[in-house]
């Protein structure tokens, strides 16, 4: 676990890029007071051509950086989601490349994180062969550049449990290879989230997302609007209901407060889960809660 004088709030500009340009991102996430962001492909404009939404080639990094210097904007983490398309993930030597080139892409907007999945790589079993072709030529330059690779957990894929996302960590044996902690992840695949997985995990923990959830149920007043994916697990035939962060099943305040009490001086990154069109509800809401209690 990174330890500092404090932990720094951020914002995912995953759902803000399907409906915002990035320099309409960093207008609207400084508005908050909040200079941190997890950056994603869609938030980089693209240099003509198609790109993938899940990756790097093709986009102008530099404009990216101009406009992050502009407006005086960090780069919490760059998120790599090669491992959801079956045309990348299908050939771990197309997931290596453009997995690289996301570490590269963290090196040059200055970020010391590059976010990632297991998915399509590693579904229901630890599959070390394909994960060590796909992975460790990526692992070998962050290793090179100082850059740490920050697994997150899902609910729909090997790492739906803390034990299982600790064999993968186990596997890759890095100073360069942490986990970013989503409790609410751990919740949707019917698991613990904090303290259970927490304590599992807390020495891989450098990055955290924080959201809320709790199950989906229209007597509750629960709009299908905000329902997510079916949860697994002990929840296996529920789906996940996304509230504001202060109003889930989640413990967050705990979580916040532990992490305090563990000298945790990383970054706390609110995910809003939501259509684009209601990003700025969530952020009025779950951007100055969380600014609030990480004070």
């Amino acid at each position: 676990m990174r330890r500092d004088s404090h932990m720094k709030a951020g914002v995912s500009g995953q759902c803000l890029g399907q409906a915002y340009s990035l320099e309409e991102t960093l207008r609207i996430i400084t508005g908050y007071g909040v200079h941190s962001m997890e950056i994603w492909p869609q938030n980089i404009p693209s240099l003509g051509g198609g790109v993938s939404n899940d990756c790097y080639a093709g986009r102008d990094i530099e404009k990216a950086g101009a406009l992050l210097d502009k407006y005086s904007v960090s780069v919490s983490a760059v998120s790599f989601s090669g491992a959801f398309d079956p045309a990348v993930s299908g050939d771990p030597e197309i997931y290596a490349r453009e997995f690289m080139a996301a570490v590269t892409a963290a090196h040059r907007l200055g970020s010391q994180f590059v976010n990632h999945y297991c998915y399509r790589l590693s579904l229901t079993v630890l599959d070390e062969e394909r994960l060590k072709k796909s992975i460790q030529p990526a692992l070998e330059l962050a290793e090179k550049l100082s850059i740490i690779l920050i697994l997150e957990n899902e609910a729909h894929d090997m790492t739906k449990t803390p034990e299982e996302t600790l064999k993968i960590l186990r596997l890759f044996d890095s100073p360069n290879f942490k986990t970013n902690f989503d409790a609410t992840n751990y919740y949707q695949a019917g698991c613990e989230g904090y303290p259970y997985a927490y304590d599992i995990l807390r020495e891989y923990i450098a990055y955290v997302h924080i959201k809320n959830g709790c199950i989906y149920r229209e007597p509750s007043g629960h709009s299908e609007r905000f329902k997510g994916e079916r949860m697994t697990g002990v929840s296996a035939g529920r789906d996940i209901y996304y509230p504001m962060m202060p109003e889930g099943a989640v413990n967050i305040e705990g979580l916040i407060s532990r992490l305090k009490k563990d000298g945790y001086g990383g970054f706390c990154v609110a995910e809003p889960h939501c259509p684009p069109e209601d990003i700025i509800m969530y952020l009025d809401s779950d951007l100055n809660y969380l600014v609030n209690i990480l004070k």
